[in-house]
């Protein structure tokens, strides 16, 4: 990662031990417990374990096929050739995933807006975009914080995310990680976000911990969560009541009506709240005018008026489709 900023080594830990790390031309390595953490396609890897998904090997195979060919290509065109190379997955559902990507930067600006608007301390110093993706959201902090940092588990994504990035002019390293062991040192971020990831992870109570963890003390964060029992259709696979299934179905049903895997773990806002515990709050959230694109301005003023009254209030935070989790480190914890 021979074009990574010089702070960067300043933030990094073993994600395994915690020690500071040493780099070793294209490895780091860890004094401490003597693990070394490779580069894949120019990307440091401090995974712990794979990508739910796929294996290191079978991934690094795809990213090859993806990049074969495609000099000159840009972050689009990358999207369009990975998913061209994705036939097991529905038509639909790219093109419900390729819209929300299209879409990343201008609801990571919101996201960064409404972090800051809540949390005014936080809008300085270095930023982690937690789970990342494709860096929609690590593009929109570059305005706010002088250090923005991303971590995904997919090399893939972060393949195509570096690309982006090149082309939004944003300068912010892009590393593999898991969310449950982040290659942090203790309390080195004055923000997190995390936009869609709680549900993804093998361990949410990890990655809580781990976000917290990795805080500032003061520092402040946002996650976003898809709810299970939203009445609208499960997001990831677009069906109908799909999350009132008992969790054991939910796999079979996925690859015999929509011929996919499903590996997500959406959270009701009971289970949510358990998982929250004391660290943050759980909200329903506002939407500004224009904030989810013309096209949807009249849901959005229908949801804005569901919100101002307690009842349907309630019922949202039922049945919505959608949480925010903020929260703010204390000033006294390390």
């Amino acid at each position: 990662m021979s074009d990574a900023p010089a702070w960067l080594a300043e933030l990094l830990a073993c994600p395994r031990c915690r020690a500071p790390v040493e780099r070793e031309g294209r490895v780091h390595r860890c004094p401490g417990c003597g693990h070394a953490y490779p580069e894949r396609f120019g990307i440091l890897d401090f995974r712990l374990e794979p990508d739910p998904y796929i294996g290191i090997r079978e991934e690094e195979a795809k990213v090859r096929r993806l990049l074969a060919g495609a000099e000159g290509a840009g972050w689009r065109e990358l999207v369009a050739r990975y998913y061209t190379m994705t036939p097991e997955n529905p038509p639909e559902l790219h093109r419900r995933y390729v819209g929300a990507l299209e879409r990343s930067v201008a609801r990571g600006a919101g996201l960064v807006d409404r972090l800051t608007r809540r949390f005014p301390e936080s809008g300085a110093g270095a930023f982690l975009d937690l789970g990342c993706g494709t860096a929609g959201l690590a593009a929109a902090a570059a305005g706010r914080w002088s250090r923005v940092v991303g971590v995904d588990v997919a090399l893939r994504w972060l393949v195509i995310g570096r690309q982006r990035l090149v082309e939004e002019g944003v300068r912010a390293p892009l590393l593999l990680a898991n969310a449950e062991a982040l290659p942090f040192r203790r309390g080195v971020f004055d923000a997190v976000g995390a936009d869609g990831v709680l549900e993804h992870v093998r361990r949410s109570e990890g990655m809580m911990d781990e976000a917290i963890r990795v805080l500032a003390p003061g520092g402040a964060f946002l996650l976003t969560t898809n709810n299970r029992y939203s009445l609208l259709p499960e997001p990831h696979v677009r069906l109908w009541g799909f999350g009132f299934l008992p969790r054991r179905w939910m796999e079979p049903v996925a690859r015999r009506l929509r011929r996919t895997p499903y590996r997500a773990r959406l959270h009701g806002r009971s289970e949510l709240r358990r998982l929250v515990g004391g660290r943050g709050r759980i909200v329903v959230p506002g939407f500004a005018p224009g904030e989810l694109g013309p096209e949807r301005e009249p849901v959005r003023r229908i949801w804005e008026l569901l919100r101002r009254f307690p009842p349907t209030r309630s019922l949202l935070f039922r049945f919505g489709p959608i949480f925010y989790v903020e929260g703010r480190k204390p000033p006294s914890q390390s």
